[in-house]
């Protein structure tokens, strides 16, 4: 019993480490492998590379979780198609939920069905989660 009361708790170390314990656990349970790493707007050129053969980009815009709204104020706001494909990728790389996982998953919906260009960004990218 003395071994117990000489256990100090301290309240802030414990929530921290709940903390760390809940983010590694959601990595580890979530669609995309821990080594995805989160793209941002720097990947703009990359990412706008793998999916230019995507014409319909509003339909990706939504399997990429891009609200409604948003897609419609980039439809009229481009000047052409592929600016509007641009500025719906660089909306979703703004989120900072977006990784190549995710557009991989993405462009295999049955919306989307480009199964190749998903293949092709798999290959390049191999620590995509290809499950």
């Amino acid at each position: 019993l003395s071994d117990i009361t000489d256990v100090v708790l301290d309240p802030e170390k414990l929530a921290n480490d709940l903390h760390q314990e809940l983010d590694q656990s959601t990595l580890r349970t979530a669609d995309t492998p821990v080594n995805d790493e989160p793209l941002s707007v720097d990947d703009i050129v990359p990412v706008h590379e793998a999916v230019i053969e995507v014409t319909d980009w509003f339909s990706l815009g939504l399997e990429l979780g891009i609200p409604y709204h948003q897609l419609e104020r980039i439809r009229i706001d481009g000047h052409n198609e592929i600016a509007r494909q641009r500025n719906m990728i660089l909306s979703w790389l703004e989120t900072g939920h977006a990784s190549w996982s995710s557009l991989v998953e993405a462009l295999k919906s049955p919306l989307i069905k480009k199964d190749e260009i998903a293949k092709q960004i798999t290959k390049a990218h191999p620590c995509v989660n290809t499950e």
